[in-house]
């Protein structure tokens, strides 16, 4: 099975992007790599708007039962107030060229 990709697109409620990705770094540093969840990725944009969070699974399902971890629903809880929007949606690759990393 192939690995699948969640890209997440937040439009961060305005003065509160620092303190959102604040809470996303200390969120990942705090907890172990759950299974399933190959990496993730996290980038701001340069007008400090929006973030996207770039995250590979394992599988659909991987990513089923990583979302239903009680520490990440209570993380989730904790930055709603930040952010304006989401839009979570599953990628697969379709190529990858130059030495991405």
């Amino acid at each position: 099975m192939a690995p699948v990709t969640q890209i997440n697109v937040f439009s961060i409620k305005r003065g509160r992007t620092d303190e959102f990705i604040e809470a996303q770094k200390s969120y990942i540093g705090s907890i172990d790599l759950p299974p399933g969840l190959i990496g993730a990725r996290m980038y701001k944009s340069a007008d400090g708007k929006s973030a996207v969070l770039v995250a590979q699974y394992e599988s659909a399902r991987a990513l089923e039962e990583v979302q239903q971890r009680e520490v990440l629903r209570r993380h989730i809880d904790a930055v709603r107030p930040m952010v304006e929007s989401s839009s979570p949606s599953l990628y697969e690759e379709v190529y990858t060229t130059g030495s991405f990393k």
